[in-house]
């Protein structure tokens, strides 16, 4: 039986890997000022976005998760014609309400799922479970690689696949480096995240001080505060190399993302260094350009960077 996975657009992987892997995608809607953008994890898309919004720090941004209706639409249009499972793996529903929306939504498709697959020829049942990732970004695209893998190379079915990648993102540890306090300040208060507190960000902007800022089970916290952008990559990088070393690593895989042109991050010289270690150990690392829904949250020129630890 086929198995379908499907992310929302915060899910910070190469366009490239989401093609070649069918994913499937619920966009989140962003509200820029007046504007309306669709986050659907186009590379260049984002890159204007980026830019516009460097622009204009000031403007108000809102991210608006995929409503009930248009999840179960793309269910019934598209998913239950593809596949006989179905895994849906969401942001943290302690940052989003994709999770939610989706459970919500699976109730209605399993109900109407049967008329619309024998209208096309297919007698087959169809199911579909909802996973919270309890991680975001980064930490979504290393759960969502090793889903694959166990889909593909172990031949998991969906009942005990579901089990496993649930136990995985307890282990998922996602990093996020923003570039400019302003935006992660600003956008953490109002989601109600405290990892950010406004003397450390009064001091931060001053000093130029950047939180390391650390994803587990669905919580957040600033783990190290370094000075400048380029010195805390260095030294969430070099942990990352410590840990791949010392095999603290649960699967073989290094999400990273940045917002902005990733070329910026590969001139970098901890993650030529990273690159090296990682290809040495049988480890296989990937970045590719953060979402906009991701960007929105922490701002340009932020850096994330994600594993599953032992």
């Amino acid at each position: 039986m086929k198995i379908g996975v499907v992310i929302d657009s915060a899910c910070d992987l190469p366009r490239s890997y989401i093609d070649k892997s069918g994913l499937s995608i619920l966009p989140i809607r962003l509200h820029f000022g007046d504007e309306l953008f669709v986050d659907e994890r186009d590379p260049q898309a984002t890159m204007k976005f980026y830019q516009r919004y460097l622009a204009n720090k000031e403007a108000e941004a809102e991210t608006e998760p995929p409503s009930v209706e248009e999840i179960k639409k793309l269910f019934l249009e598209k998913i239950v014609l593809e596949y006989d499972r179905a895994l849906v793996i969401t942001l943290s529903k302690s940052r989003s309400e994709t999770f939610e929306n989706a459970t919500q939504a699976s109730y209605s498709v399993m109900n109407e799922y049967k008329r619309i697959r024998e209208e096309n020829g297919i007698d087959r049942p169809f199911s579909m479970r909802v996973l919270d990732s309890k991680t975001l970004f980064t930490g979504q695209a290393v759960l969502v690689h090793e889903t694959l893998r166990l889909i593909q190379k172990d031949n998991l079915p969906l009942e005990k696949l579901r089990p496993e990648i649930d136990a995985l993102s307890e282990k998922v540890y996602a990093y996020l480096i923003p570039a400019d306090l302003h935006y992660v300040y600003h956008r953490a208060r109002k989601k109600g995240d405290r990892s950010v507190s406004w003397l450390s960000f009064k001091l931060g902007t001053a000093l130029d001080m950047k939180p390391i800022i650390q994803m587990n089970r669905g919580e957040s916290e600033a783990v190290k505060k370094i000075q400048g952008f380029d010195s805390a990559v260095s030294v969430l990088i070099d942990d990352t190399i410590e840990k791949i070393r010392d095999d603290k690593l649960l699967t073989k895989t290094i999400c990273m993302s940045y917002a902005g042109n990733p070329e910026v991050i590969k001139k970098h010289p901890k993650y030529v260094e990273l690159a090296r270690v990682a290809k040495n150990n049988g480890v296989e690392t990937m970045l590719s350009v953060m979402s906009t829904t991701a960007g929105i949250n922490v701002g340009p020129g932020s850096f994330s960077l994600a594993f599953i630890k032992k």
